[in-house]
């Protein structure tokens, strides 16, 4: 899917969530788990949310507006600066599935070969100091990004 520009969007939704978001933060960040069917699939929603709400700039997106093609949810997406993926295991479905819509993924997460934990089937059971452990890593990591990419700029 092609990045409009803001004009040509016709969802006015869409074009209120970005500029909205770039006007009070600059650079927005889209942090987006695969919510698959295991325990881990399922706790990367979690670790989203739990994302979202300790980096004011970060928010969860809609992927699955790329494929039917849904202009507001996508062309949202991907007018993101940065796209930060978290994937329940090392097939990594919604990593690939953003850079199959040629979107750029800047850092990307698969529970289970990332941080050794093991996929099992429903219900989602996880412990939450294993949730909170594996979020500020990820934390650290989209910090380390921004600062980089700042020194970048300043440069």
């Amino acid at each position: 899917m092609k990045k409009k520009n803001i004009e040509e969007i016709e969802s006015p939704s869409a074009k209120k969530a970005i500029l909205g978001g770039h006007e009070k933060f600059g650079k927005t960040i889209s942090v987006n788990g695969c919510f698959g069917s295991s325990d881990l699939g399922q706790m990367t929603g979690f670790l989203a949310r739990e994302i979202r709400n300790k980096i004011p700039n970060a928010f969860m997106r809609c992927p699955l507006a790329f494929y039917p093609e849904v202009e507001g949810p996508s062309q949202v997406l991907l007018h993101d600066d940065y796209n930060i993926t978290i994937d329940g295991c090392s097939d990594r479905c919604l990593a690939k599935t953003l850079e199959k819509a040629g979107m750029t993924v800047h850092l990307s997460y698969a529970l289970d070969e990332d941080f050794g934990l093991e996929k099992h089937p429903q219900p989602a059971e996880f412990a939450q100091e294993t949730m909170l452990k594996v979020s500020e890593k990820i934390i650290r990591d989209i910090q380390e990004l921004m600062e980089k990419e700042k020194q970048k700029s300043e440069a």
